[in-house]
């Protein structure tokens, strides 16, 4: 706690959690659609019909595009408590881009628009929950492209990893991303990615667990790297 309370990048901490909807979680769970997906099991498909939205509750979800000429760009991962398929909350009619669970799975709440909706009318605290969190989307997708022109190769990575951690049962922070996309998400090519993951590993920042699976040392050593605050 008192490293904390003196860490320089305690401003500049994890990334944001949809943390205004866990007060709706009980609300919410009553109209909700239990699903589960197995790992890499899609949750829905660019073009396919948007009548609904979903919320994670366990796992991870990644978001992408694919090119046409088949290259994945990963544009967003939902981790647990925060929504995905945001497009269904409008009132467009399809999905803008693809999902699917991450490598752990991902147990979610499906919420159907129209039955999500007549909840949020006779309950304003949903809304806002809402609103503040596809805000804070905005902010961070914002962040993210300004990234990618200005921020240097090892904060952009060290963001990735920082984003992308997950919560073990006993404990332990992971990231359950391969190299290839954590390169996607960065924007970097694979072996820049491989490059700056030895070296964070070498500084005892980050630890192997084996095929795709990167346990965090040293969280603070990460936010610092993302934030531009290391001395390097």
């Amino acid at each position: 706690m008192d490293r904390c309370e003196t860490c320089p990048v305690r401003t500049h901490g994890a990334p944001f959690c949809w943390r205004d909807l866990q007060n709706q979680m009980a609300l919410l769970g009553a109209i909700g659609i239990e699903r589960r997906y197995a790992p890499g099991e899609p949750l829905y498909r660019q073009g396919d019909p948007a009548d609904g939205w979903w919320i994670v509750r366990r796992g991870q979800v990644l978001e992408y595009l694919v090119d046409p000429a088949g290259r994945e760009q990963i544009l967003r991962l939902a981790p647990a408590g925060s929504v995905c398929g945001m497009s269904g909350l409008g009132p467009g009619s399809i999905h803008w881009a693809n999902a699917r669970a991450g490598r752990r799975g991902a147990d979610t709440y499906f919420i159907p628009r129209k039955k999500g909706w007549k909840l949020a009318e006779a309950n304003p605290g949903l809304v806002y929950a809402l609103l503040a969190g596809m805000a804070e989307e905005v902010r961070l997708a914002y962040h993210k492209l300004h990234g990618l022109a200005m921020r240097p190769a090892r904060a952009g990575v060290a963001y990735v990893l920082l984003s992308a951690t997950e919560c073990t049962p006993d404990g332990q922070s992971v990231v359950t991303l391969s190299r290839s996309e954590i390169a996607s998400m960065a924007g970097l090519a694979v072996e820049t990615v491989v490059r700056i993951l030895n070296d964070f590993r070498a500084r005892g920042l980050i630890e192997d667990r084996g095929y795709r699976q990167i346990r965090i040392c040293d969280p603070c050593g990460l936010h610092a790297i993302a934030e531009g605050l290391d001395a390097e």
